[in-house]
């Protein structure tokens, strides 16, 4: 069985409308909390286009690990292709390949600070010139998830290789410094071609009422008020410290082996445990750790880009069920989703953390969430949530 809605009574009715109901050549903003089906709805639309003699589509999105996600979505619960797989790319590599296509180099790699800025945009700004050459016809439609972190040259070039562009996004789940993405989907979307999803349908109570605690939702009801959860009861967040980093990861794979057992009808249907780091060396470490525990041993995978080099042809990023153990990095999981999540040495890099980056990772979790730390707790989690239960004196 699939996480995803690929039957129509999955679906709630504004859900559907989204899909069949609006017009074929005009551009659409879709808005909405984390849960509200946004992707699911991204994806389903790009499925009916194609079958309206529109088949020159592709769904862009973030980061790797989310294409990887994303994939898993292009099946029916027979595991039927019923969207091309092939047809789900990072908006990175789309672009990538269209210096490829013009047998035209790829911009040089800026260094020092906002490098990540500057080199999203030097690589969007150098491909607007390929359109102009006409060697490629514009496709029928484009759809891009996570607009929110998308920068402006991006925007423009979305622009130039098609007419009709579906856009999703939330501004509260903006996870990087400098994106303009949201403002520029608002200029090319009219008014009325923006839509907002009402309801969730992922996250627990407790989840929603912590993510409520950082930030409000401009214009729109709590997370919390419009939580239409159906899974596992109850909801939990467990915050633990100070503990040294081998405490941490013992607690980690001790709950883990539980919820193996617990969760172990949601993971046969596909379902998925989180494991969170800031830092690459840190999955790495996690990583081996569970490998050197006779239960998880073979049950984890790290989640990742593979980068390009001869010794990591190999690595394949896909999800795999017989890996129901994730890890990967806080920006390695925009978009992507776990029955519960383990956030390990939370207070590492947190002075570059903000309050979109905390409210995302908190709203990856569905039921359950343990933040374990070293040091001190970091203010905006200290903000958010407080254990009840415990004796105020010693």
């Amino acid at each position: 069985m699939s996480l995803w809605w690929t039957r129509r009574e999955d679906l709630d009715g504004q859900q559907v409308a989204l899909i069949e109901d609006l017009a074929l050549h005009e551009d659409f903003l879709i808005l909405g909390p984390p849960g509200s089906g946004k992707t699911n709805v991204l994806l389903r639309r790009a499925q009916f286009v194609r079958m309206q003699d529109m088949p020159s589509v592709l769904v862009l999105t973030f980061t790797r690990p989310l294409v990887e996600f994303v994939r898993t979505g292009c099946v029916d619960d027979q595991n039927r292709e019923i969207f091309p797989r092939s047809c789900v790319l990072t908006l990175e590599s789309w672009i990538r390949d269209l210096y490829e296509q013009h047998d035209e180099e790829l911009p040089q790699e800026p260094a020092g600070q906002d490098a990540f800025k500057r080199r999203k945009e030097a690589l969007a700004q150098g491909a607007l010139k390929f359109k102009a050459q006409g060697r490629l016809p514009k496709y029928d439609a484009l759809f891009v998830d996570e607009v929110q972190d998308l920068y402006e040259p991006e925007l423009k070039l979305l622009r130039q290789w098609s007419d009709v562009l579906f856009l999703a996004g939330d501004a509260r789940q903006q996870i990087f410094d400098g994106p303009t993405g949201m403002a520029e989907a608002h200029r090319i979307v009219p008014a009325g071609n923006r839509k907002t999803l009402s309801f969730h349908y992922r996250l627990a109570p407790e989840i929603c009422k912590m993510a409520d605690k950082l930030l409000n939702a401009t214009g729109a009801d709590s997370l919390k008020s419009t939580s239409h959860y159906k899974g596992p009861k109850p909801g939990r967040i467990d915050v633990n410290g100070p503990m040294n980093r081998d405490a941490q990861l013992a607690q980690c794979a001790e709950k883990l082996k539980a919820q193996i057992r617990v969760y172990g009808d949601l993971i046969r249907q596909g379902d998925r445990l989180g494991v969170i780091v800031s830092r690459k060396d840190d999955r790495e470490a996690v990583w081996q750790y569970l490998e050197r525990d006779p239960e998880l041993a073979g049950k984890s995978k790290i989640i990742r880009a593979n980068d390009g080099t001869a010794d990591d042809r190999e690595y394949d990023p896909a999800f795999d069920p017989d890996h129901p153990i994730s890890i990967l990095t806080l920006k390695g999981c925009k978009g992507i989703e776990f029955r519960a999540m383990h956030w390990l040495f939370c207070e590492r890099d947190s002075h570059h953390h903000t309050l979109e980056l905390y409210y995302t990772m908190i709203t990856r979790a569905k039921t359950s969430i343990d933040i374990t730390y070293d040091g001190q707790l970091p203010q905006a989690i200290a903000r958010s949530h407080s254990s009840s239960g415990k004796t105020l004196w010693q």
